[in-house]
């Protein structure tokens, strides 16, 4: 059992009104180990999951299905042993790193953490909606919205998907995956805290907006994320029924990722298209049926099955690939300086991708990602595997120090290390601090926000001053 004294209101307000949260030992353990424990489930569910499967007589019968997984019962280094002992290193050494890591920083933390202060409603609201204008614009730009409907199967629709991506920029892509599910994650924790009307109205806007900028995205897994982020932000700071209203979330999840696959894959088919003139190589796919919804719903349950493989095969698949090519092959992309260089010749997700898929049409542009220890045995074998693994467990160590009651930004920054967790859990180690959803965007705006309230506090005090020398010239000549 635990109970956790939380503010309500402004900074100044603190010691007005107190929430107290309760949270029984699995919860208070799962909270506080947030950021490791979403690195290693996903992990597990993701990866270890499908490999176990592919032992079995039913996993080997799926292999055999496909050419690309065929494959894979031919290579001479499935199941060996230094096969399952990369796997399985993360259970070993996230644990031992992230207990150190408390052991020795976790005092310091707790200091420096007071230098995130809370966002004013006036102050969020004005970068919240700087924010949703800028990736708005730039959606427009890149005539996102036409787009993203764009294609008659799964092909085309990948095509759409990186025209989007290219035209909207990268800093758009870094607002709308990195700073703004943060402020997202951020308005829900005061939504739970204070109960407020303004920021109930807030958080419901910002799940709405933020739903539709990354549907038409026409991807699943921002979207996904997305999501999970608010799920563990009701799980932490729920003040009642915070199991129910996880599992519920869950449940939306499943259904979420079901019908957006079947969205992203087409596979419910077009039901209008035409080719526009501005867009005479991309085929536009409209719906002015409601129909279609239902259409879509219904294809997504006749597919669930399908998908649900899709999910456990997506990475466990990609895995022994990885194994056999850069034990029999080396670090045919190089080493660390190689990757650390501006756009390299090769890059593991890329090579795996086209050794799996063949010259697609998506040859140097489509990845198939590995989780962080993973994509460093790509880079340098054991050595540079166990030197990634351990930065990883570093940085979600980090994370597991934040205090859980401080304030809605340390609690939102705790649901940030929990997707960071999901990230290294599926891309190389560089994914989840510097790629558009990495958490250095989070880090950078909040920096910048602390610097623009130092300098606003000098400017009040000097202000105060000059206030205060006028009274008393105007005192003396009295």
């Amino acid at each position: 059992m635990a109970w956790g004294l939380e503010s309500r209101g402004k900074p100044q307000e603190r010691n007005r009104a107190l929430v107290m949260i309760y949270r029984d030992k699995l919860r208070l353990w799962a909270s506080r180990n947030l950021a490791p424990l979403m690195f290693l489930s996903m992990y597990f569910l993701t990866v270890v999951v499908g490999n176990i499967i592919f032992t079995t007589p039913f996993g080997r019968a799926q292999l055999e299905k496909l050419s690309y997984t065929s494959v894979i019962l031919q290579f001479d280094t499935l199941f060996s042993t230094g096969y399952w002992a990369l796997l399985l290193v993360p259970f070993l050494v996230t644990p031992l790193v992230v207990m150190l890591v408390r052991r020795t920083m976790g005092q310091f933390l707790l200091k420096a953490i007071n230098l995130f202060p809370e966002l004013s409603k006036t102050d969020y609201l004005v970068i919240s909606v700087l924010c949703f204008a800028y990736v708005y614009f730039a959606f427009l730009r890149a005539d996102a919205f036409t787009l993203f409907s764009s294609g008659s199967d799964a092909i085309s629709s990948v095509e759409a998907r990186f025209l989007i991506r290219n035209r909207a920029g990268v800093a758009a892509l870094i607002i709308l995956m990195s700073v703004l599910p943060f402020l997202s994650v951020y308005s829900l924790i005061r939504w739970m805290r204070n109960h407020g009307v303004i920021w109930t109205a807030i958080s419901v806007i910002n799940t709405v907006i933020m739903t539709v900028f990354l549907i038409v995205l026409n991807m699943k897994w921002p979207i996904l994320v997305f999501d999970i982020g608010l799920i563990l932000a009701v799980f932490v700071y729920a003040l009642r029924r915070p199991y129910l209203k996880a599992a519920i979330g869950s449940i939306l999840l499943i259904a979420v990722y079901l019908l957006v696959s079947t969205f992203v894959f087409r596979v419910a088919g077009p039901v209008e298209s035409h080719r526009s003139a501005e867009h005479k190589n991309v085929e536009v796919w409209t719906s002015n049926s409601p129909n279609y919804l239902v259409c879509l719903a219904e294809t997504a349950i006749h597919i669930a099955p399908m998908l649900a493989i899709a999910a456990v095969n997506r990475m466990a698949v990609a895995y022994p690939y990885y194994y056999q090519v850069f034990t029999t092959e080396g670090t045919v992309c190089g080493g660390i300086l190689e990757q650390a260089r501006v756009g390299p010749a090769c890059r593991p997700s890329t090579f795996i991708y086209t050794r799996i898929f063949g010259d697609d049409g998506f040859k140097g542009r489509g990845t198939t990602p590995a989780a962080v220890h993973i994509s460093g045995y790509a880079l340098g074998g054991w050595p540079v595997a166990i030197f990634a693994l351990i930065s990883a467990s570093f940085i979600l160590g980090i994370f597991s120090c934040l205090p859980l009651d401080r304030n809605a930004t340390v609690s939102a920054l705790l649901i940030t290390g929990g997707l960071a967790g999901y990230h290294f859990s599926q891309v190389p180690g560089e994914g989840p601090l510097i790629y558009d959803h990495g958490v250095m965007w989070v880090l950078l705006m909040l920096f910048l926000y602390i610097l623009y309230r130092w300098i606003l506090d000098k400017i009040r005090v000097r202000a105060g001053k000059v206030q205060g020398q006028n009274v008393s010239g105007t005192d003396s000549l009295r």
